[in-house]
């Protein structure tokens, strides 16, 4: 049976647990990394982290371009190509439905009119057959009420 080996520790990295010992490689009498920053290594307080946080503003660039230099990349290219075909391709089935809805508005507006005009005929026609329908119905209560015509009535 095997003797049990103790943990082993990577030095720098952080125990999993308070109860794990850490093993330190001692050189020279300090214990590795004393004093030494690592990049990336987590501050032990803020005042730290401050002072080792440079304080340069965070560079935007719209064009990755402009920050590595020198023309667009193949994909920035064929970006913008695609980019423009699309905006056309856009703007030319944006120009075909206006215009069809256009041409489809201008004849039905045609189409009203005309009915407009139909209706406006048809009314008055109604309002000339009224009048005449009335002025029939005048004549006949004339006859009806005259006593001196002689009496049709009778003799049928």
């Amino acid at each position: 049976m095997a003797a049990p080996r103790p943990p082993r520790v990577v030095p720098g990295e952080a125990s999993e647990s308070d109860s794990e010992p850490e093993l330190l490689v001692e050189t020279s009498g300090e214990p590795p990394g004393a004093g030494l920053k690592v990049p990336g290594e987590a501050s032990e307080t803020d005042e730290e982290e401050e002072q080792q946080r440079p304080k340069t503003p965070p560079v935007l660039a719209e064009e990755p371009a402009a920050v590595w230099g020198g023309g667009p990349s193949l994909l920035q290219q064929r970006l913008r190509e695609g980019t423009g075909r699309l905006r056309g391709a856009v703007g030319s089935a944006l120009r075909h439905s206006y215009g069809s809805a256009a041409r489809s508005l201008g004849g039905l507006g045609g189409a009203l009119g005309r009915a407009q005009v139909t209706a406006a005929a048809a009314a008055h026609c109604l309002r000339l057959a009224r009048r005449d329908l009335r002025a029939v119905a005048d004549t006949i209560d004339i006859v009806t009420a005259c006593h001196l015509l002689p009496d049709i009535r009778g003799q049928l």
